[in-house]
C-alpha cells in the first residue's frame, strides 16, 4: 500500500470519528424535542441576621442566571419555571458551616431552626460561599451555588440541575455540561433521554401528591 492511499484512509477515519462524535453530542437546536417539559423551582438567596455572611446576589441577577440556564437546557426540551424567589435568613452558626463547605447543619436545621417558604420539587440556594466548590447537589430536590464560581454563573446552575435530573459527571470532555470545572454546555443524546425521563417522573409524582 502506497503512502498516498494510507494517508487517504487515515483522513477518512478521522472525518468519520468527528461525524460520530458530533452526532452523539448534537444539541436539539438542530433537532427540536417536543413537547417541552416545564418544571417548577423555588430559589433562595441566603442571608444571616447581621448580613456578614449573606449572599451578594440580587433577585434580578438570579433571574438572569435562570434565563441563561434555561437556554442551556433548551437542548433537552426542558425549562425551569421559578415559582418562588426570595431571601432566606439562616442562623449565623448554620450559615457559617455552609460557607465553610459543611451543608449538613443546614439540612438538619431546615424547617426546624429556620423556615424555607414555598418549596418546590426543585430548590436552588445561593450562598456567599459553599467551601471550595462552585456548586453541589445535596439531595434529589436541592442544590447550592456559590457567589463566586470559577466558571460562568449560569453554567454552574445548569450543571447542578443536571444532577437533580439524574445525570452523573462526564469525564475528559470539556465541551459537555456535566464535566466539572469547565464552561461546557453540551448534553449527549443519552443524557437528554435520562433527564427527560426523570423530569417526567418528577412531575408525575408531584401531581399525585397534589
Amino acid at each position: 500500500m502506497s503512502f498516498r492511499y494510507l494517508f487517504i484512509i487515515l483522513i477518512s477515519l478521522t472525518l468519520l470519528s468527528v461525524i460520530c462524535i458530533g452526532a452523539e453530542t448534537a444539541t436539539i437546536t438542530d433537532n427540536p424535542i417536543q413537547p417541552y417539559i416545564t418544571l417548577p423551582i423555588s430559589v433562595y438567596i441566603l442571608d444571616d441576621q447581621d448580613r456578614t455572611l449573606s449572599s451578594t446576589r440580587t433577585n434580578e441577577q438570579v433571574l438572569r442566571v435562570f434565563d441563561k440556564a434555561n437556554e442551556i437546557w433548551s437542548q433537552a426540551g426542558i425549562k425551569f419555571e421559578i415559582k418562588y424567589i426570595g431571601r432566606a435568613v439562616i442562623p449565623p452558626e448554620i450559615l457559617k458551616e455552609l460557607v465553610n463547605g459543611n451543608y449538613k447543619p443546614f439540612l438538619k436545621g431546615m424547617n426546624r431552626d429556620f423556615q424555607i417558604l414555598n418549596p418546590s420539587p426543585f430548590n436552588a440556594f445561593y450562598a456567599s460561599s459553599i467551601g471550595l466548590v462552585n456548586g453541589v447537589a445535596v439531595r434529589s430536590d436541592m442544590f447550592f451555588v456559590t457567589d463566586f464560581p470559577s466558571v460562568r454563573y449560569e453554567r454552574v446552575t445548569a450543571h447542578e440541575i443536571g444532577h437533580l435530573l439524574g445525570l452523573g459527571h462526564a469525564h475528559r470532555d470539556t465541551a459537555r455540561l456535566m464535566q466539572s470545572g469547565t464552561n461546557g454546555t453540551i448534553l449527549t443524546k443519552e443524557e437528554i433521554k435520562i433527564a427527560r425521563n426523570n423530569a417526567k417522573s418528577k412531575l408525575s409524582t408531584t401531581y399525585r401528591q397534589d
